[in-house]
């Protein structure tokens, strides 16, 4: 049995320095994750689309001008970049007040993210988060898979319809066939 890998996908676009343009821009994303059929979740799609948001609004923002997005799947995670031209401190958690108006991004991004970071480029920084996807490959096969009942060509991998590290209740797992 051999199991296809998908193949890492990367695109980038610019986002204009307006923050009226960050909603398309989310959108955009969400798009170009489904047009490369990537495994996830409705609520990972929803959670890719509010992280996409707060990087995006935090460049436009805070940088004063617009950025360069890449979205790229490397057949396990998603990973988004923003990244600006604006030099200097690299932003940090910090927490919020309650009356606070701002300031929950990155907690946010902290808490729903598999990974995140910033780094500082040529130009400016860039700040990144990763969510996974479900993949055949990550999980073991079922007992199926294994019973005499299936010929080779029937194989099957349960795959646990959630991301890593979350609970998956019993019963939430959906049979596959590798192609």
């Amino acid at each position: 049995m051999t199991l296809r890998t998908p193949a890492p996908q990367s695109l980038y676009f610019r986002v204009p320095p307006d923050i009226g343009a960050v909603p398309s821009a989310r959108r955009r994303v969400v798009a170009i994750v489904r047009d490369w059929h990537v495994p996830l979740l409705e609520d990972t799609v929803e959670t890719l689309e509010l992280l996409t948001g707060e990087v995006i609004t935090n460049a436009v923002v805070h940088a004063g001008e617009g950025c360069q997005v890449t979205v790229s799947w490397d057949g396990l995670r998603v990973r988004l970049e923003a990244e600006d031209t604006k030099g200097g401190r690299l932003p940090e958690r910090t927490p919020a007040g309650l009356d606070d108006e701002s300031g929950r991004g990155l907690q946010l991004i902290d808490g729903l993210a598999q990974a995140w970071g910033c780094r500082p480029t040529t130009e400016g920084k860039a700040v990144w988060f990763e969510i996974g996807g479900c993949s055949p490959s990550l999980s073991r096969p079922s007992s199926a898979a294994s019973d005499s009942s299936f010929g080779a060509g029937d194989a099957q991998w349960l795959v646990a319809m959630a991301e890593p590290g979350s609970r998956v209740p019993s019963g939430s797992r959906t049979a596959v066939t590798p192609t």
